[in-house]
């Protein structure tokens, strides 16, 4: 009786590890991916439309598939001070509040709204000033924008 005990203890033990050296330890695949998308604007690249009167960039992005499109989620972000320590970045949609000196006396106050759209395969951004502030002569500056993906 106690050699049979004793015989059970010893085939459950063997048994025991036997079955754990089957398991691999494995580190888990995450359950989401991230990506990141940057680009910059040059001044001259920036494409007015008369119609809408806003001024808007875009910008070509195989990596927004169908797939990321439908059931991925994004964030766009202006970047201010691109590549240097003091770079830090604004979530669009963003408004800004913006003034031109006409003369040494004289200034002109308009707002500025910063926007996007996401498709598969493109982000567009939009620059829309208020007011008449394009019959100024004025087009948006260079600008660097970051998008952070999540799918």
């Amino acid at each position: 009786m106690k050699s049979e005990k004793y015989v059970i203890l010893c085939l459950m033990a063997f048994v025991s590890v036997v079955m754990s050296g089957c398991y691999v330890n494995e580190p888990s695949q995450p359950r989401f991916h991230k990506m990141n998308v940057d680009f910059d604007v040059p001044q001259n690249a920036w494409a007015y439309d008369t119609q809408n009167r806003w001024f808007s960039y875009y910008y070509q992005s195989p990596d927004i598939t169908a797939s990321i499109y439908d059931y991925g989620t994004w964030t766009m972000s202006h970047e201010y001070n691109p590549g240097t320590k003091d770079a830090y970045l604004i979530q669009l949609p963003e408004f800004l509040f913006n003034e031109i000196a006409l003369t040494d006396t004289t200034s002109y106050y308009y707002t500025q709204r910063l926007d996007y759209e996401v498709g598969v395969g493109y982000v567009r951004v939009y620059v829309t000033n208020s007011d008449y502030i394009y019959d100024q002569g004025w087009t948006p500056d260079n600008m660097h924008f970051h998008m952070q993906i999540v799918y």
